[in-house]
Parts: C-alpha cells; sequence; structure tokens
C-alpha cells in the first residue's frame, strides 16, 4: 500500500515548500493534514490485513522528505555523512510525533493533541541532543506574509506552529468525518458531522486569537543609532581557489568600509559580520591583520567586528567573537558566542573520535561563553547573535534582558560562505526576522558573504544584499527601550509543550501496553 508513506511523504514536502527558497508558508497548514491521513490510512490497512500500524516509519519519511532536502546544503561544509546524520536524526523527531498522535486518531482532542505534540517536537529539537538544532520549524515559514506571524509577539514563533497545526489537522478531522459520514448511509452524514463539528471549535478559537493578537503593535522607538553593515566576501571557494583568503576578505572589508565612510558623518555603529578577521589580530601570526582593522576602526565611533579570538591554549579552542572597538582600535567591548554547533563547531567527546578523518576539518574547538551578556555602543545596549544563535529563541531573550536596560538593538552576525548558492542563508535570515517580531527590535543581519539586511520589528527585509557580492548597507536604525508580552514572559510555551510531549508520549506508551495484555480492552 503506497497510498499511507505518498501521504507522509507529501507532509514533509510542504513543510519543506513552506520555506525559503519557494517560502508557500500556507502550505504548511496541509502538512498536518497530510500526516494524520497517512496515519489513518495506514491503521486502517492494518486493521484490515492484521499487521501492526506503523506510525514511526510514516513520521520518519516525513521527517526525510523535510530534512533531506532542506539541510542539504550541510552535503558542502560537512560532507554527505555529516548531513545524512543530522537528516536522520531530525527526522526521527516526527517518527515520535507520528507514534504519539496515533492513539488519538478518533479522539476529539485530535487537533490539540497533533498541535501539543508538533510543537513539543519542535522545542525538544532546541535543546535536545547535545545543543539542539531546530532548523525547520514550522514558525519560520511565516514570515513572509503569513496573517499569524504577529502571534509570535505575544508568546514566540511556537504560538505560531501551535495554531498552524491545531487548524491544519482541525480541517483534516472536519474533511475526513464528513467524508465518513456522506458514506455511512446507516447512520446518515448529520451524525457524522456533527461528531465531527467539535474540531472545528479550535479553528474557532484560533482564529479569534489571532484577531486579537494582531492588534498588538510593537513598542514605540525612543530614539536611532546610524548603523553600516559591511559585506566583504565574494569569493566563491567551490569555483576558484584563492591565495590567502582570509587576508583578501579581511582587506575587502576594510576597503569597503573606508570607501562607504569617505564622505559625510562617520556612521556610529560599523557592523563587521562573523569571522570577518579569521586570525586573533591580537597574536604574533595574526599581527598583520591588526593595520586592517585600525583603519576601518578610525572610520566610524564604533566597530563591531567578527573575529576568532585565542583561547588559554590556541592550539585546542578559540572564542568566536564579536569585539567593539573605538576609533583607537581599543577594545570597548565584546560579545563571545555562547551556544555553539555541535561538529561544525566543536566535536563532542573528542577524545573518542579523533580518529575519524572527515573531523580534521575540525582542528580546534569554539569555546562557548557561559553567561548572557551584550555590549555597549557608547549608552546604547546591544543585543549580539552570532551564526546559528538566531536559532534559540532564548540566547537572543537573555541577551536582551542582561545588563541594567534591555537591549536596544539585536546585531546577528555571520558568515554562511561554506553554504553556496543554497537556501541557507535565506532561511538563516528567517530566523533573524522572527526573532525580530518576538522582541520588538530592530535587527542588524549581517552576513560576510549575503544575504545581510536590515530587519523591521514587523519581520519586514529592509536593503537586502545578494549572495557573494561586496556591499555595504546603511540605515538610521530605531531603538526600541520597551517590552513585547513574550519578551516579559519567555518561552512558556516551549516548556509547556516539552511536557505535554512526554505526557502524550506516556499515554501512547500505556495504550501500547494495554493493548497487547491478554484480556485487555485495547
Amino acid at each position: 500500500m503506497v497510498l499511507a508513506p505518498a501521504l507522509a511523504a507529501g507532509a514533509g514536502l510542504a513543510v519543506l515548500a513552506s520555506h525559503p527558497p519557494l517560502s508557500w508558508w500556507w502550505l504548511s497548514f496541509t502538512a498536518p493534514a497530510l500526516l494524520l491521513a497517512a496515519l489513518d490510512v495506514d491503521a486502517t490497512v492494518a486493521a484490515r490485513t492484521g499487521r501492526r500500524p506503523q506510525p514511526f516509519r510514516l513520521g520518519l519519511l516525513t521527517g526525510l522528505a523535510t530534512f533531506g532536502p532542506m539541510l542539504s546544503w550541510l552535503i558542502m561544509p560537512a560532507g554527505t555523512l555529516g548531513w545524512a546524520l543530522l537528516a536522520t536524526v531530525q527526522a526521527a523527531f516526527f517518527g515520535l510525533l507520528a507514534v504519539v498522535v496515533r492513539p488519538l486518531l478518533r479522539s476529539v482532542w485530535l487537533p490539540l493533541a497533533a498541535a501539543v505534540a508538533w510543537t513539543g517536537v519542535d522545542a525538544w529539537r532546541a535543546i535536545w541532543p547535545l545543543n539542539g538544532f531546530e532548523w525547520g520549524a514550522v514558525a519560520y515559514a511565516h514570515v513572509e506574509g503569513s496573517w499569524l506571524l504577529p502571534v509570535a509577539r505575544l508568546v514566540g514563533g511556537r504560538g505560531i506552529t501551535l495554531l498552524v497545526v491545531a487548524i491544519g489537522a482541525a480541517a483534516y478531522v472536519v474533511v475526513r468525518d464528513t467524508v465518513e459520514g456522506l458514506r455511512a448511509r446507516e447512520s446518515g452524514p448529520v451524525e457524522h458531522a456533527v461528531a465531527g463539528a467539535r474540531a472545528p471549535v479550535l479553528v474557532l478559537v484560533g482564529a479569534l486569537l489571532v484577531s486579537v493578537v494582531a492588534t498588538i503593535e510593537p513598542p514605540a522607538p525612543t530614539g536611532s543609532l546610524d548603523v553600516l553593515a559591511v559585506q566583504g566576501n565574494d569569493i566563491r571557494h567551490w569555483e576558484e581557489q584563492v591565495d590567502d583568503p582570509s587576508f583578501r576578505i579581511t582587506t575587502q572589508m576594510r576597503d569597503l568600509t573606508v570607501e562607504a565612510t569617505r564622505e559625510g558623518v562617520p556612521p556610529q555603529l560599523t557592523v563587521w559580520p562573523e569571522a570577518s578577521v579569521d586570525t586573533d589580530p591580537y597574536s604574533e601570526r595574526g599581527a598583520r591583520f591588526l593595520p586592517l582593522l585600525e583603519e576601518a576602526a578610525a572610520t566610524s565611533e564604533h566597530l563591531l567586528a567578527g573575529m576568532n579570538l585565542d583561547g588559554p591554549d590556541p592550539r585546542t579552542g578559540f572564542w568566536r567573537t564579536q569585539l567593539l572597538v573605538d576609533t583607537d582600535a581599543g577594545e570597548a567591548g565584546r560579545y563571545d558566542k555562547r551556544r555553539v554547533v555541535p561538529f561544525g563547531e566543536y566535536i563532542p567527546m573528542r577524545t573518542f573520535l579523533d580518529w575519524f578523518p572527515p573531523l580534521e576539518q575540525i582542528p580546534r574547538d569554539i569555546l562557548p561563553h557561559p553567561e548572557a551578556h551584550n555590549v555597549e555602543v557608547g549608552d546604547v545596549p546591544v543585543a549580539v547573535l552570532i551564526c546559528f544563535e538566531t536559532l534559540f529563541t532564548s540566547v537572543n531573550r537573555t541577551n536582551i534582558l542582561t545588563g541594567e536596560e534591555p537591549a536596544q538593538l539585536i546585531v546577528a552576525a555571520t558568515t554562511d560562505a561554506s553554504f553556496g548558492l543554497s537556501a541557507e542563508p535565506y532561511q538563516h535570515l528567517a530566523q533573524s526576522r522572527l526573532r525580530a517580531v518576538e522582541t520588538g527590535r530592530w535587527v542588524v543581519h549581517a552576513a560576510l558573504s549575503g544575504a545581510s539586511a536590515f530587519v523591521d520589528p514587523d519581520g519586514r527585509v529592509e536593503d537586502m544584499t545578494d549572495l557573494f557580492t561586496t556591499a555595504t548597507i546603511r540605515r538610521e536604525v530605531p531603538l526600541v527601550e520597551g517590552f513585547t508580552p513574550y519578551l516579559r514572559i519567555g518561552d512558556v510555551l516551549g516548556w509547556l509543550t516539552r511536557a505535554g510531549l512526554l505526557a502524550l508520549s506516556g499515554f501512547a506508551l500505556w495504550q501500547r501496553r494495554r493493548a497487547v495484555t491478554p484480556g485487555a480492552q485495547p
């Protein structure tokens, strides 16, 4: 029977197509419906043939159809094995999702259970295994024009996922029960339609909630900061071999900065993206980078430069840092990356895994900073995110709230050069867009090879650059001191849905044991 696997794969492809590069966000509503339809078909076939249902396999197929293509940009930096492992681990979460939802396929609570389970799966992916990797969450698809986007201002992106899945699941129940009612001539369509009519109540409640939430405006700006973002990497490394690419990139960063500030008032803040200075300029081996940094720093009141600074033992570790320097290139503050990505930025259990040849590409680990912190640009607190920290809403929120006053602006600094002309930079930018909506703050998304942009508190993109071009963008960026509801309460939905997923898992396990116990009622 190929119908159930086809429906499950279709669910995954719907999630995939809702994200960049297609950004057909409305397709995300069909994903839960297709997965539930696959589980229903599988249950029917299992009952007719006497075989066991296969919810895990169907959920895994949904996950593979999503993450296989979506994470294909990993092949270039991490190889086929790294891509396959990460995609499979992420897909396995959807296997669990299908397992916990299957016992409730005929329950009136199905839309709510599916919404909690799906949102809980994303919430768990954000923290486990290792440091978590919540790529491809449904909420990120909705930054591109969805009417649900303002929900993030109230309860964060998880609220969007919860509503999308609840609406999609409820719509499926209505269609399923209506069709079954029309087919069941003995009881007539009315009884079946009434049985399924409870599900639209969830849709109605969700729609009413959205109509209220959508009226919540972001906090009003209280000032502005003149910001210049510099994009200096035009090296298409998969097409050309360049001698000393790191020094060339930093030289281009210097040249672009000097040219952009040659006339007029100097910017208050110039942002160089992650790893603009690839070697510690204050070390002996990186000393040649320091004059470039000094020349650039002299053109702006403050320069926030992405660089790698040696750790206590430079042979084994370094800090991925955004260093705030003044006009004399003296340190005025620094942000060190807090959340590092396993196998991309550090090797877990390195002692046991060093034998594996591909890991030779990561000879040193990035050292994580243990606490939330930000930088002060003059008297303006600025929150910083480096690379995939945009994935983690808790990192963004705690960085904003650390210190005596909340940060008034977010700088998201990244490279994205390793992923070529794939959709990864645009998927990455979608994360910054959601962080902007959640917190009501502008985001300066500065990418070394693009796409760089300014993002307003409604998630709209301004002045976006192309990939692998040298460019500068400058804007008077509004500053915000106020709070969104989400910024005050935090990721409450994340913890609630994680607990909900555990409860649903326990219920599914109990149902399974009950079904196989002799004499028990299934």
